[in-house]
């Protein structure tokens, strides 16, 4: 059959695409909805090990898809391409616990496999490819209109915030760690309002193993999980403070020989040499650095330092200079976490800390020393430094209590994909504001204006047309799936339910209490960016997936490919086929 149909009992294009992309789809499908399932990916063996050691594997247990996708041993060509186009790249390069923020993807990718099916369908049918391009990209645009016009801000609720929690409350169904969903959406609704679509520096995680899950809670500041005061005489309760932040770098420049800290220049690092002659000098040198240290922290006195933060160290001279004068030190920050702090308290990363004003420092309404896990065969418990209570900070932080490993992760990327909800919904985003109704309430709308549209197109076109609206479906159906619900019936009742909804109502599937009912009232709302960029992903990797009609390998060896080795069967064959017949080849040279 013409347009890639099997022959000779081998998968031709775009069928052979088409397969490998359902593949990847039908790992995903359990992860859809609020009543998912987890899915176990086996790590393979490390193969970057010493003589001797042990082969080790990390096995990763999830329900978000975009862990699942990312984690997925994916071989095929196809694979990577999808989790290049559908998976979001990590910000920056750092390795951030939690660091990605998407939501969405499980959606995407049972969408895309839907399409995918149905597209299939039709080429089986006689269909072009072509055909189906177009039609799917009409589509497309159907689907955008419908959203914008079901599509509701959220200050037309009675309560805007309420609404919002709800949002945060879909965004991580599914993913309940410790029953603390409600308490985690009101904190997700604060931090959005605070500093909008969260990054990296705008929004920080920590994990704490004591204490239990109801304990976590939203930090407006920061918090240095692994840092304590340089010296216990220090005070370890500072109101009011005024904050120095001591990074030993500006954004965009360079470090210029500081050290970022408070240190004696090292005149060997310097490439520098003091030759003296006496003991006298050497004693007369000392004098000069105990006179620098004198000034840097009357400096720092005069300029209103109650908490210094450093990136490097602080050495025993200093430290009893800021003993003496009650001043907190904090020494060995990282880089991320300074500028976190720094964003948290409106202090300027400074450099030099003999050239610190009143301006550079940033506030916080208390900054705090607190005990919290015991150290590993430790007597000693481990200790970190809250600054909260700071003035409307650019960075905000959650604190985790009672979670660490995979949990504490999964926890991290629930709360993250929560305040990215929330603030897409705000419109903190290139995407429109604005929020939908869930349970795939929307996705039989668009279903119905799918099929409206068709009746007007021409042609095969409303073949295409038709099959996009039961690719949406399809997807109400994959959760009434993993719900235990049987997905004929549910999507009957619900057709029935959408065609006799009066007005002020939009039924949907209710989830976990398994009924058909009104999902607004039920605080069911997804983001309409998100929900609309779902949908555009998907379009677009099944258009590629259709277009592709061969395949090249461009790696290049010193050898032809066996059939055995390579990525399609038929196209090695072909290649040492012509081998055979020509003589004028790099390997016959």
């Amino acid at each position: 059959m013409e347009d890639g149909t099997e022959t000779g009992g081998e998968l031709q294009f775009p069928h052979a695409n088409i397969v490998a992309a359902r593949a990847v789809t039908g790992v995903l499908e359990s992860s859809v909805g609020p009543l998912s399932h987890d899915t176990l990916i086996a790590g393979r063996p490390s193969g970057d090990r010493e003589p001797g050691e042990p082969p080790t594997r990390v096995d990763t247990i999830s329900s978000d898809g975009a862990t699942i996708l990312e984690e997925l041993p994916i071989e095929h060509p196809m694979g990577p391409i999808i989790r290049r186009l559908i998976a979001p790249e990590r910000p920056g390069t750092t390795d951030v616990v939690g660091e990605i923020v998407p939501d969405g993807i499980a959606t995407t990718v049972v969408l895309l496999g839907a399409l995918l099916e149905e597209g299939e369908r039709l080429i089986e049918m006689g269909v072009h490819p072509t055909t189906i391009e177009q039609g799917y990209s009409v589509g497309l645009e159907h689907v955008e209109e419908t959203m914008q016009s079901l599509s509701k801000p959220l200050d037309s609720f009675a309560e805007p915030t309420a609404a919002a929690e709800m949002v945060a409350r879909s965004a991580m169904t599914g993913n309940d760690i410790g029953n603390a969903r409600a308490a985690w959406a009101s904190g997700a609704v604060e931090a959005a309002g605070q500093v909008g679509m969260p990054d990296e520096e705008t929004l920080a995680v920590r994990q704490i193993r004591s204490g239990s899950i109801a304990d976590s809670r939203l930090v407006f500041g920061s918090v240095l999980d692994r840092n304590e005061i340089c010296d216990d005489r220090m005070p370890r309760r500072v109101e009011d403070a005024n904050v120095l932040v001591l990074s030993g770098f500006k954004r965009g420049k360079a470090n210029d020989g500081k050290t970022g800290g408070l240190q004696d220049p090292d005149f060997q690092q310097d490439g520098e040499r003091i030759i003296v002659d006496s003991p006298d000098e050497i004693e007369a040198f000392d004098d000069v650095f105990v006179s620098r240290r004198e000034q840097v922290v009357d400096g720092l006195v005069e300029a209103g330092v109650d908490v210094v933060v450093t990136r490097t160290g602080i050495t025993d001279a200093y430290q009893e200079l800021l003993v003496e004068r009650g001043i907190m030190g904090i020494r060995g920050v990282n880089r991320l976490k300074l500028a976190q702090l720094a964003s948290a308290t409106g202090a300027t990363p400074v450099i030099d800390p003999t050239d610190v004003t009143p301006a550079d420092l940033g506030y916080a309404g208390l900054v705090e020393q607190q005990v919290i896990d015991q150290r590993q065969d430790r007597r000693k418990r481990r200790r970190m430094m809250v600054f909260s209570e700071c003035l409307d900070p650019d960075s905000v932080t959650f604190l985790l209590h009672g979670v660490h490993g995979q949990l504490g992760e999964q926890a991290a990327t629930e709360i993250r994909k929560a305040v990215a909800a929330v603030a897409t919904a705000n419109g903190d985003t290139r995407g429109p504001p604005g929020v939908l109704p869930g349970g795939g309430a929307t996705e039989l709308e668009l279903a119905n204006a799918l099929r409206d549209a068709a009746l007007d197109a021409n042609g095969r076109e409303q073949l295409a047309l038709e099959a996009f609206a039961d690719a949406t479906e399809r997807f109400v159906s994959t959760l009434a799936r993993n719900a235990g619900m049987d997905p004929l019936t549910t999507l009957t009742n619900l057709r029935e339910a959408t065609t006799n909804a009066t007005n002020g109502t939009t039924p949907g599937l209710v989830l976990p209490d398994k009924q058909v009912d009104d999902v607004l009232e039920a605080g069911l709302l997804d983001p309409t960016g998100i929900r609309l960029r779902c949908y555009r992903h998907a379009v677009d990797v099944a258009l590629l997936v259709l277009r592709v009609d061969d395949a090249i390998d461009a790696t290049f060896t010193d050898e032809p490919t066996d059939p055995g080795d390579a990525i399609y069967d038929e196209h090695a064959e072909n290649h040492q086929e012509y081998l055979d017949e020509r003589d004028d080849t790099i390997w016959h040279q």
